[in-house]
Parts: structure tokens; sequence; C-alpha cells
């Protein structure tokens, strides 16, 4: 975490043997100092995988406006397929952590676009990828209220359970943890889910108004 160009940065290391929790838990540390919509956040940071976290460093800059996520892994062979959706390089390990369609990286890009912000993927030094999403200022945006039927199954747990992290809840649902965290991405984006500082997430009024409503 860059807080001035004068200061040495704020740094902080996550491990875990689970790849999965990893990503939450990396997700869940950038996410609390970091601006760009979570849902492009969560994609690029899922996208490590890919580079079995080789070095991974996850960088917020520009007081949060800007993340910069890198790797030494193999780096990608076509980086101009690599943003079309459907190209992918994920094999049965991967696909146990993340979806592995290849649309983690060109969704990024959309929703940063949406937001006004710039996409950047580059080489890094030495070998491996960059993708750096940097946003400006942005206003609140106005939520759908419709969800699916796993969003629904989802935020009815949450609703019995209380204050949960994803590892909590994937067991209960017989999902992994990747697919329940990716859940709670895209339900906090929508104001339906809050997220405290330790990766817990709650059921918004907004959320439980839904359910109520869904019920």
């Amino acid at each position: 975490m860059y807080s001035d160009p004068l200061t040495p940065p704020h740094t902080e290391e996550i491990c875990d043997s689970d790849a999965a929790v990893l990503v939450e838990r990396l997700y869940e540390a950038a996410a609390r100092r970091a601006l760009p919509p979570v849902l492009a956040l969560r994609e690029i940071i899922e996208n490590l995988v890919h580079a079995d976290f080789q070095d991974a460093l996850v960088s917020v800059l520009d007081d949060g406006h800007m993340v910069r996520v890198s790797d030494s892994g193999p780096g990608i062979s076509d980086p101009q397929r690599a943003m079309q959706p459907g190209y992918s390089t994920a094999g049965p390990v991967q696909r146990r952590i993340v979806r592995g369609v290849g649309s983690g990286l060109p969704l990024a890009a959309r929703v940063i676009d949406a937001e006004g912000g710039e996409f950047h993927l580059d080489a890094n030094l030495g070998g491996g990828t960059v993708v750096t999403l940097s946003v400006p200022i942005r206003e609140q945006t106005s939520y759908e209220t419709t969800v699916d039927d796993d969003a629904r199954i989802l935020m009815a747990l949450l609703l019995e359970l209380g204050p949960s992290r994803a590892e909590r809840l994937a067991p209960e649902l017989g999902w992994t943890v990747g697919r329940c965290g990716r859940e709670l991405v895209a339900l906090e984006s929508r104001g339906y889910v809050s997220r405290g500082e330790n990766g817990v997430r709650t059921l918004t009024d907004e959320g439980a108004a839904l359910l109520a409503a869904l019920f």
C-alpha cells in the first residue's frame, strides 16, 4: 500500500496452502484499500492462479484509485486473444478454483471501462504478467433489484447464519470457496452484501428487504 511517493509502502504478507482461500484473502486485503469495482478487482486477483501465484504482488496506489497485480509466472503468450472472451489456459487444477472460461480479463476490462477508468495488460520485468486497474472518483450507481437462484440461496443462508466468511458458507451450500466468493462479490457490488475488514460478509438492509420480497 503506497500512501506517499516519498515513503516506503506498507506491506502485508498473505499465505495459505488452499489456493481458493488464498484468492479470498488477497481479495479482502486489496478491497479494504482499493477503489476499483470489486468485480474487476476480484477477476484480476483470481487470474493469479494461472501463474501459480509465483511472486504474486498486489499493489495499491494513488489513494486507492490504482491497483496493480503482478506475478512472475509464464506470462501471456498472446495478450490480444487473452482479452477476448473464451480464450483460456485454465487446466483441471485451475478450474477447481476459478471458472476457467476465459472471461476474467475481458470482464474486468469492461467493468473498468464502464467506470470511466483504464485497464492495462503488460509483461512483467523478467517474465510474468502485470495488470493495472485505475479509476476516477466514481458516483454511487443504482443496483438491480433481481437476483438468480444461487444468489437468493446464498443470501438466505447468510441471513440464517449471520455474518460469515466464504470459507464457512461454501461447505453449507456444497460449493467451492471460489464459487461462493464470486457470488458474494457480485452481491457486494450490487449493495446487497457488505464486507467487514476481516472478510466477514453481512446482509445489508437492502439485501434483507429484497430477500423478504423474493420469499
